[in-house]
């Protein structure tokens, strides 16, 4: 019986085939497919990471994108949608009526929904445009991210409502508020706390004391 000898790779003769995959990083070229790639053999420390990230926020940043204004309803409108696109999809949602059916006055009584919206945003630590105007008709738009606006129709319509629906709908307002505005304040990165020693004004990172309480 003839023992069966394994195969080995420097037996293989002929040109690898060819490899057509994206590549993270060519270093040939230096071409990337997104800025500020780094070949995934490198030794990634603090310095490195900042550089990737950084190049990668100011292409970004540069590029026009549809899809960072939270715009629900682009075949209509970008990049907010009108107050009455916003009230139908809520209505729609909220699923006690048809939203083809409701008259003026219910639609007036919206308005004061999403006036209501803006002042909740204005006492928002993350909102940065206090003298945004108030909605004065349906037609309008104002530059807030549209599942903002929707959310907060539901959850005050509810409150009118005096509905159980305010249960679901109160938490996804505020979660919904508070995601969309830290994401566009401070980015996607992570959260970081220094505590701040009561020696000092707060102006960084500083040394934790000790003697806090």
């Amino acid at each position: 019986m003839a023992i069966e000898v394994p195969r080995l790779y420097d037996d293989i003769k002929g040109d690898r085939p060819a490899n057509e995959d994206v590549k993270h990083y060519d270093p040939g070229t230096g071409r990337s497919d997104m800025p500020g790639a780094r070949d995934l053999r490198d030794t990634l420390d603090a310095n490195t990471k900042n550089d990737i990230e950084g190049k990668w926020r100011e292409y970004w940043d540069g590029k026009e994108g549809r899809n960072r204004y939270s715009v629900n309803n682009p075949h209509l409108s970008e990049p907010y949608s009108n107050l009455e696109a916003l009230v139908f999809q809520a209505l729609r949602r909220y699923g006690d009526m048809h939203p083809g059916t409701i008259d003026g006055e219910v639609m007036m009584m919206f308005v004061e929904f999403a006036n209501l919206t803006i002042e909740d945003l204005r006492g928002h630590a993350y909102w940065d445009n206090p003298e945004i105007d108030y909605y004065t008709h349906p037609s309008e738009q104002r530059p807030i991210p549209d599942s903002i606006v929707v959310s907060g129709l539901l959850y005050h319509y509810s409150v009118q409502q005096q509905s159980n629906k305010i249960e679901a709908y109160g938490p996804m307002y505020f979660k919904m508020m508070n995601r969309i505005l830290y994401q566009r304040k401070f980015g996607s990165g992570k959260i970081e706390v220094s505590p701040w020693d009561r020696s000092q004004a707060p102006n960084g990172t500083q040394g934790y004391d000790a003697r806090r309480r």
